[in-house]
Parts: C-alpha cells; structure tokens; sequence
C-alpha cells in the first residue's frame, strides 16, 4: 500500500559503533534492497511524517470541520494522494498511530504531536478513524 518495504532503514544511536552499522547496512543490503541509515530518533522519518498527516486528519474531524469521509475525499481528489489521512491511519491502525505519536510527543515534548482526544478514543474503542461522530 505504502511502498514502504521498498528500503530498509538502520537507526544508530550516538554510541553506535561504525563497525556495527556497516554490518548491519550490508546484512539488510544483501538481497539487493536499499539501505537508509538514519540517526536515533522517536520513530522513523516515514513513520512521523505518516503519523502526522493521520494526526491533522483526526484534528479536523475532531473540530467538526468535516466528516471523515470528506476529509479523505478532499486528500485524495485535491491532492492525489492514493488514500486519504483516515483511511491510512486505518491502515496503520489507530492505536500504533497513537503510539508513535505519544512516543514523538514525550521525548520531544513538542505539543505538535500530542494526540487528539478523538485519535486516543478511536484507538481505545477500536473503532475505524473512518466512523463519524453520531
């Protein structure tokens, strides 16, 4: 859905050793698949920026801007992303969604990413970020 298994990413702390990560990048590149390596952070760059678009997705629908059927619809036809924010939040699943945003939030502490009273709830009940308000 994503192409997102079309890389692979290695993530090194500050006290990785380069020995360490050459191994690992030629492990991960033996079958011909691109290695990225990336330095240690709260989620992967793909991961957060996902989570974010998924996020501002849950904010408008929280705010009663728009259905979440209309937000999609407006993502897909105005901005030709193949699925809209909600539908790939679906994907993912609600509660990873949440995951990496509370993952982003407490070691950053950067109230961006602090997640949405209508996201925690979904992810809780389970329920699709698809379903409107009743």
């Amino acid at each position: 859905l994503l192409g997102l298994d079309a890389r692979r990413t290695v993530m090194k702390t500050p006290v990785t050793e380069p020995a360490f990560t050459a191994s690992a990048h030629g492990l991960f590149a033996g079958d011909g698949t691109p290695v990225t390596v990336i330095r240690d952070s709260a989620g992967f760059v793909a991961q957060r920026i996902l989570a974010m678009i998924v996020h501002i997705g849950c904010s408008i629908s929280q705010s009663g801007a728009a259905t979440p059927e209309d937000i999609d619809k407006a993502v897909t036809l105005g901005l030709g992303y193949p699925h809209g924010p909600l539908a790939f939040g679906d994907f993912l699943g609600a509660g990873r969604v949440l995951e990496i945003l509370i993952s982003i939030f407490e070691t950053t502490g950067d109230p961006r990413y602090r997640p949405t009273p209508w996201l925690r709830r979904r992810a809780l009940l389970g329920k699709s970020l698809l379903t409107p308000e009743n």
